[in-house]
C-alpha cells in the first residue's frame, strides 16, 4: 500500500536462493500498479529464461543463478553487473599494457637497424 500510496509504478519481489518464499513460488516477481493495485507482470520464455518486462526499465529481468540479471530487448544484450565491467576493463588495461611494450620494443629494434644501416653505409661494419 505504501509504494502504490507513493506512485511506485513496478513492484518486485526477487529470491536470489529461492528458500525465502513458499515452495513453488517464483525467484522472480514482477507487479505493475494498475488502478490503485498492484498486479503480477506476465513472465515469457525468451532465450530459454523466463523474463519478466519492466515497462519502467525498459528492460527484460530474469534470475541467473543467485543474480538478477537485465537484458536490453531492443539487442537482446545483457546489462553487465559492475564486477563484469571491472573485469572487462582490467582486461583492456592489460591489452593496451602489453601493446605498448611490444611497440617499445618494435620501436628499439628498428633504431638498432637504422644504426646499424647507417654504419654500414659509412663504411663502418655493423
Amino acid at each position: 500500500d505504501k509504494y502504490a500510496a507513493m506512485g511506485a509504478r513496478e513492484y518486485w519481489l526477487f529470491d536470489p536462493t529461492g528458500n525465502t518464499y513458499p515452495r513453488g513460488t517464483p525467484q522472480l516477481q514482477g507487479l505493475e500498479l494498475a488502478e490503485g493495485e498492484y498486479r503480477p507482470l506476465k513472465s515469457r520464455l525468451a532465450d530459454g529464461k523466463r523474463m519478466i518486462r519492466s515497462e519502467v526499465l525498459g528492460l527484460d529481468v530474469h534470475v541467473e543463478g543467485e543474480l538478477l540479471r537485465f537484458r536490453d530487448p531492443a539487442t537482446g544484450r545483457g546489462v553487465r553487473h559492475r564486477p563484469e565491467i571491472e573485469a572487462a576493463v582490467e582486461q583492456a588495461e592489460a591489452r593496451v599494457r602489453q601493446e605498448a611494450t611490444a611497440r617499445l620494443a618494435a620501436e628499439a629494434r628498428v633504431a638498432e637497424l637504422e644504426a646499424a644501416l647507417r654504419r654500414s653505409r659509412a663504411g663502418h661494419p655493423p
